[in-house]
């Protein structure tokens, strides 16, 4: 009998992956006609990473640009035939003060002053409009310019030189950006039976077959609550933060996880021989097959 330490573990197979990754797509649609990144390229917040042919979306903004030159020029005109329209009913409303015109004629002066002051607020209205296209051509042809939202690497690129990409929420994504791979996660799936012993802060290990001798050492980060269902078999997202900073671990590696659920120090061990019996024949002799 001798003194020692015990522990329980809670096995499982998981995913590394990196902290935070943002997915990157287009837009706008059109046909890519440059890229400026690759696979494990360095970017920089707001580094171009790829270019949309700009052309339609060039001459949409032009188109956009005369338009509202026109719509104001139509405000202008509109605004002097309103004022003359202004002076016409004064000088009307003066004469038929003098009674040297009729109601019919002062109903006319003002019905034109009217009509006038109407087509000044739709110039008006037509202005914003226009205004509201222009702006929105610009940003369609800025978005023609793909750039990259955050410092980080890239792990993944799924486009082509001369692909046509589509805007829209089911449009695939170009390009999978990681912000920093020496801080990396392992989400390990859990059976619901092993669950309940699993708390934040636990000590685990793991090991890659890319290094099947080597022992990695993380903690549990997270236990989200939403099941994950294969084949009626129901399991529990672990997360596990895991220090990368010699970055041997990749994206995708799969990972053997044992998550340490309880330790406890300075026990009497007894040695599993102990509990073997083997009965004895008279004169100290073992009986064969016992």
């Amino acid at each position: 009998i001798e003194k020692g330490s015990i522990l329980a573990s809670v096995g499982a197979t998981g995913t590394i992956n990196p902290v935070t990754s943002v997915q990157i797509g287009a837009q706008v649609t059109g046909k890519i006609i440059s890229l400026h990144a690759d696979f494990n390229s360095v970017v920089k917040a707001g580094d171009i990473i790829a270019r949309i042919d700009p052309s339609l979306f060039q001459t949409k903004r032009d188109q956009a640009a005369a338009n509202l030159i026109n719509t104001k020029a139509m405000w202008s005109k509109a605004r002097a035939d309103l004022a003359q329209r202004k002076r016409e009913l004064d000088r009307t409303r003066q004469l038929f003060s003098r009674d040297l015109v009729s109601q019919n004629e002062l109903d006319v002066a003002m019905t034109a002053y009217e009509g006038a002051e109407a087509q000044r607020e739709v110039a008006a209205a037509q202005i914003k409009q226009a205004q509201a296209l222009l702006d929105t051509a610009n940003l369609d042809l800025k978005y023609t310019v793909i750039r990259s939202p955050v410092d980080g690497i890239v792990i993944a690129r799924n486009v082509e030189v001369g692909q046509t990409v589509t805007s829209g929420f089911t449009t695939p994504d170009l390009f999978l950006i990681a912000l920093d791979l020496t801080k990396m996660q392992v989400d390990a799936n859990v059976s619901e039976a092993d669950i309940g012993g699993i708390r934040e802060g636990q000590e685990a290990t793991f090991s890659v077959d890319a290094y099947p001798n080597v022992v990695f050492h993380g903690l549990v980060r997270q236990i989200r609550n939403a099941p994950i269902i294969v084949q009626n078999v129901v399991t529990y997202d672990v997360v596990l933060e895991v220090d990368n900073a010699d970055m041997r671990l990749k994206p995708g590696m799969t990972a053997n996880v044992s998550i340490t659920v309880a330790h406890q120090d300075e026990v009497l061990m007894v040695p599993n021989a102990a509990f073997r019996f083997s009965p004895e024949k008279a004169g100290g002799q073992k009986v064969q097959g016992k």
